[in-house]
């Protein structure tokens, strides 16, 4: 195998920017030489700059040294160039819709309004759902918007399945009309907070929630008994009428 490893290095130094790097690379982590593949890879990326793969697999390599800070600065510059494909986020987008995969759906939505520098309230994309928050945000831009979006109904429900619990999903649950689980929710953020903004906060949350909860369990209750005292009156006047009712009697004369 250093025959073969030679023989590589030997071509790359012939040819510096030959692609034949990135599976020396490999060939040299696969045994162990994790330095010497970051340095080839590092000198291949500097020849082709455009090669994607090349440059996840560095980030691989850093983590393997333990060089998390590399790692991160590397990442950091490959999304950035990601990042400025606004249409590579859409097709991934459309994509997703169409496999019904909304999580995936949603992080693509939230990276393409980031391609386009456009801030995302979080808060209002999940009460929303995508497609409002779409025509709220992007009316002069005009972007197409996938024949499958979410709705708020769909993302709320993606957000309860992920068992997600801050304040920000506990808010978005009462904006939703879900003021039960908000309260559950809010309950097991107030036994962990120890921040006093972060407890006012959430006392205000659960007891407006829980006003609403309690104002409709009244309304229901009333409902319920006028509906009882309307059958009961109903059947009153009912069984009255058929008293009332005479009774019709023939004679016969022979």
């Amino acid at each position: 195998m250093q025959n073969t490893l030679h023989l590589f290095d030997e071509l790359l130094e012939h040819d510096p920017g030959s692609k034949i790097f990135f599976p020396l690379a490999r060939l040299y982590k696969r045994h162990g030489y994790i330095k010497r593949a970051i340095e080839i890879v590092q000198k291949g990326i500097g020849h082709h700059p455009d090669y994607l793969e090349a440059q996840f697999f560095l980030i691989e390599l850093f983590y393997d040294t333990g060089d998390v800070s590399a790692a991160e600065a590397q990442a950091h510059a490959l999304f950035q160039k990601l990042l400025i494909y606004d249409k590579f986020w859409f097709a991934l987008r459309t994509y997703y819709a169409k496999n019904n995969q909304e999580d995936m759906q949603l992080a693509s939505y939230i990276m393409e309004r980031k391609a386009h520098d456009s801030q995302v309230d979080l808060l209002k994309l999940l009460t929303c759902g995508i497609a409002h928050y779409s025509d709220q945000s992007t009316d002069q831009e005009n972007l197409q918007e996938p024949e499958h979006d979410l709705d708020a109904e769909e993302v709320t429900q993606f957000f309860i399945n992920s068992g997600i619990k801050t304040k920000t999903m506990a808010k978005l649950l009462a904006a939703q009309g879900e003021h039960s689980q908000a309260i559950a929710i809010c309950d097991e953020l107030l036994a962990q907070a120890n921040q006093a903004e972060d407890i006012k906060d959430l006392q205000i949350l659960r007891e407006q929630s829980l006003h609403i909860v309690q104002a409709q369990e009244v309304s229901q209750t009333e409902k319920t008994t006028k509906l009882y005292h309307v059958l009961n009156d109903l059947a009153t006047r009912l069984e009255n009428r058929s008293k009332e009712q005479p009774v019709s009697t023939s004679s016969h004369t022979n």
